[in-house]
């Protein structure tokens, strides 16, 4: 996020392939959540901002545990499932096997369509902080809006006081990332919540010193 592609699709080429997406979200969590299922979808980039050309689909989605098991107790039958089901091949590691369970709900949802960047739940946080719009299109597995005309219509940023009270919380704190990603995630953010970032961490000076050198 964002992706260089030669050729953007167009709004309405976006609209159908993000529609593709979300029933792809509701028939998982009908037929195929027995282990995981999608319980939020948030769409944001280019398409939340409506534009009239679209690289590729941002979206965070949130992917939650149905029930509780053991993975060895599992795995056979899982693996037998989602070749006969899904087609998939057996991963070719214990670790992916692992991992299996969730990964398969992303992949599922992709489609081996490579315009949809589907993102970490934990980035949304972060990346709403651009006050760039975002929309739910999903809450707890239930859609938010009849379409997706109506819902790019409801995208918008969150508000003044919700970022303020997201970087109170302890958001892009500069003791958990390296110090040219938290500068470079700075930039990106309206000034006063970076200012308020800063003035959390007490880094206002190493900032300012930062930029200049960049200069």
């Amino acid at each position: 996020m964002p992706k260089n592609y030669k050729n953007k699709m167009s709004h309405s080429t976006a609209v159908r392939k993000l529609e593709a997406f979300i029933e792809r979200v509701q028939y998982w969590n009908e037929n195929y959540s027995k282990y995981y299922r999608v319980v939020d979808v948030v769409l944001l980039g280019s398409l939340a901002r409506n534009e009239t050309k679209v690289s590729d689909i941002d979206l965070c989605v949130k992917i939650e545990r149905t029930m509780g098991f053991q993975v060895n107790e599992h795995k056979s039958d899982y693996l037998v499932w989602r070749k006969d089901v899904l087609g998939y091949a057996a991963p070719d590691d214990y670790f992916k096997q692992v991992n299996m369970f969730e990964t398969d709900v992303t992949r599922y949802l992709k489609a081996r369509d490579g315009r949809y960047d589907v993102l970490r739940w934990g980035e949304l946080v972060g990346l709403s902080l651009t006050l760039d719009p975002i929309v739910t299109l999903v809450s707890e597995g239930a859609l938010q809006y009849e379409s997706i005309e109506v819902a790019l219509e409801n995208a918008s940023s969150i508000s003044h006081d919700r970022a303020i009270s997201i970087v109170e919380a302890g958001a892009l704190s500069r003791k958990e990332v390296y110090w040219d990603s938290y500068c470079n995630a700075l930039s990106k953010f309206p000034p006063f919540v970076r200012e308020a970032i800063l003035k959390r961490d007490n880094c206002q000076s190493e900032y300012l010193s930062y930029i200049e050198d960049k200069k």
